[in-house]
């Protein structure tokens, strides 16, 4: 796999020097992005040792982004851009993603800091909204460890090269290879200034990952399918001296919808192979759930429903499972421009202790139950 992307690059590397083209006219960087906000209000388990305790009842939560984008086209039709996207508050990376493109008949390819093929291209159901939904949402107002994703892959925001070809009878694959998942910038850990070697092999950080995924629609008359299958693989993971050491992960993800004039249903599931595996803990987990949604006019309601399982395998021989439902509605005041709003509840059981791998409770011994109203607005611009 490493193979086949280092040649798609080279063969477009030696399709450039072969036939110099120029453009009219160069990049120029144009702006976008998006804004939204919600306001939730959670009443949960919040008695002392609950995962809710100390959480306060309700709150204002945003996420916005800054999109730098331009692109310009040769006179040999190939199409060059970049994209730049910072983060609209404070964060640990204030530049989300980054990354230059080259796209024509072969496809498209990426280049720089995004997400791997699985997490860029991979499906979920519909009934969710740009603030909420049962699957890994923007805003949720439960106090857990973690969400109900079904749309994971195993490497993030790090440099990589992403390849998705062109659309053939509906078919489309996308491809990545990352050298190392935690290096989302060009500095080396322990250098500063100007970037010089390679990154650090990092304890416990995956490198040479490779992801995949495989999409297919069709529009037929009156109705409409889209479904999409792919995983992502740790190629190595780099061992602690000392300490327990972890093997390397692999996600598996599929999901499949259809739609029926307005209105539309569908499923999805992700399986986490090694999710967290470390010491005693041998633990893998699964998420699956489906959706469907229905729009009239400005209007569009929906429901899903997510269940996630996560078994340790090792000493413990605990688990925990995590469900979750959500009813969602959205008004499109004008384009760009949503309200939406949901009434959701989650609810976590443990067995054996448990591994605390969903809910925010360390000794795993209690179960924990949450209900959450939102409501928020989504702008794009």
């Amino acid at each position: 796999m490493k193979k086949v992307l280092l040649g798609t690059t080279a063969l477009l590397g030696a399709g450039l020097v072969a036939s110099p083209a120029f453009a009219a006219d160069g990049i120029k960087l144009g702006l976008g992005g998006f804004f939204k906000t919600a306001y939730m209000a959670t009443f949960d388990d919040d008695s002392e040792g609950e995962a809710g305790n100390e959480h306060n009842t309700d709150g204002f939560f945003s996420d916005a982004e800054v999109h730098f984008t331009g692109s310009t086209v040769l006179d040999n039709g190939l199409e060059i851009g970049a994209r730049i996207e910072l983060e609209g508050e404070n964060a640990n990376d204030q530049i989300d993603e980054a990354w230059v493109y080259f796209s024509g008949g072969f496809g498209e390819v990426r280049i720089g800091s995004q997400d791997d093929a699985l997490g860029k291209l991979c499906l979920l159901p519909p009934g969710g909204t740009a603030n909420f939904s049962a699957f890994s949402p923007s805003e949720w107002g439960a106090n857990t460890l973690t969400t109900n994703s079904a749309c994971s892959g195993v490497a993030g925001d790090a440099q990589k090269i992403l390849y998705i070809s062109p659309s053939f009878a509906g078919f489309q694959l996308g491809i990545s290879y990352t050298p190392t998942a935690g290096a989302e910038d060009q500095t080396p850990a322990d250098r500063g200034g100007p970037h010089t070697g390679m990154h650090v092999n990092v304890a416990d950080e995956s490198r040479h990952d490779v992801a995949a995924y495989l999409s297919y629609s069709y529009e037929g008359d009156g109705w409409g399918l889209s479904a999409g299958a792919g995983g992502a693989w740790e190629g190595h993971v780099e061992r602690t001296k000392p300490g327990p050491d972890r093997n390397e992960a692999s996600n598996y993800q599929a999901a499949l919808n259809f739609t029926f004039g307005n209105f539309a249903i569908g499923g999805a599931f992700e399986y986490y192979h090694n999710a967290l595996d470390q010491g005693p803990n041998d633990i893998d987990a699964w998420v699956a759930g489906g959706g469907i949604s229905y729009t009239i006019d400005a209007w569009t309601v929906g429901a899903q429903y997510t269940h996630g399982d996560a078994d340790d395998d090792g000493a413990s021989n605990a688990s925990d499972q995590q469900d979750r439902v959500a009813l969602t509605g959205n008004y499109a005041m004008g384009p760009g421009i949503n309200v939406d709003a949901e009434l959701a509840y989650t609810w976590t059981d443990t067995s054996n202790g448990g591994t605390g791998h969903f809910a925010d409770d360390a000794s795993g011994l209690d179960n924990y139950d949450a209900f959450e109203i939102g409501i928020g607005t989504a702008i794009t611009f």
